[in-house]
C-alpha cells in the first residue's frame, strides 16, 4: 500500500510538469528502459482513471512504465532502487536532515523527455515524507502523509 500511494504521488508529478529533456546518459536509460520492456516476457499489467502501468524487471529491479489513460502518452519510467543507490550529495543531505527518520522507499523517476528525478518516502513514528532528492544534495518535501 505504501508503494503504491508513494508511486502515485511521483506519477502525479510527472504528469503535470514538463522539463526540456534529459542529457545523453538519461537518453540512453529511457532507451534501454524502452527496449527492455519490449523484450519483457513477464509484465504485470494494472490501470487506474489517470493512467496504465506495466511492471517488469530491468536489471534486476521492480520497474514500472506509466502511460497516460487518455491518450495513451509515456508519462514515465519508475525503479525501485536501495538507499544507498541515491546521489551520494543527496543522501548526505537527507541523512543530515532527517536522521531521525527511516528511509522506507527510494525511486528513479524517468519522464519521457528523459529526464531523472530521484524520490525517497521517510517515515518517523506516523508521519510519512515523499521527499524530492537532486543529484547535487537539494532535498525537498514533496508531500507529507500519516498512518493510523
Amino acid at each position: 500500500m505504501k508503494k503504491t500511494i508513494f508511486g502515485t504521488l511521483v506519477l502525479i508529478a510527472f504528469s503535470i510538469t514538463s522539463f526540456a529533456g534529459g542529457n545523453k546518459a538519461d537518453k540512453k536509460l529511457l532507451s534501454d528502459l524502452t527496449m527492455a520492456l519490449k523484450n519483457s516476457t513477464e509484465v504485470q499489467h494494472s490501470s487506474t482513471d489517470a493512467y496504465t502501468r506495466a511492471t517488469f524487471s530491468f536489471n534486476g529491479k521492480t520497474t514500472s512504465v506509466y502511460y497516460d489513460q487518455f491518450d495513451s502518452k509515456l508519462i514515465g519510467f519508475s525503479i525501485c532502487i536501495t538507499e544507498s543507490e541515491l546521489p551520494q550529495a543527496a543522501l548526505e543531505t537527507l541523512k543530515k536532515k532527517y536522521s531521525n527518520w527511516t528511509v522506507v522507499d527510494a525511486i528513479i523517476f524517468i519522464d519521457g523527455d528523459a529526464n531523472v528525478k530521484y524520490y525517497a518516502q521517510v517515515k518517523k513514528d506516523k508521519k510519512n515524507l515523499a521527499l524530492q532528492l537532486s543529484a547535487n544534495g537539494h532535498v525537498d518535501v514533496y508531500h507529507q502523509m500519516f498512518t493510523e
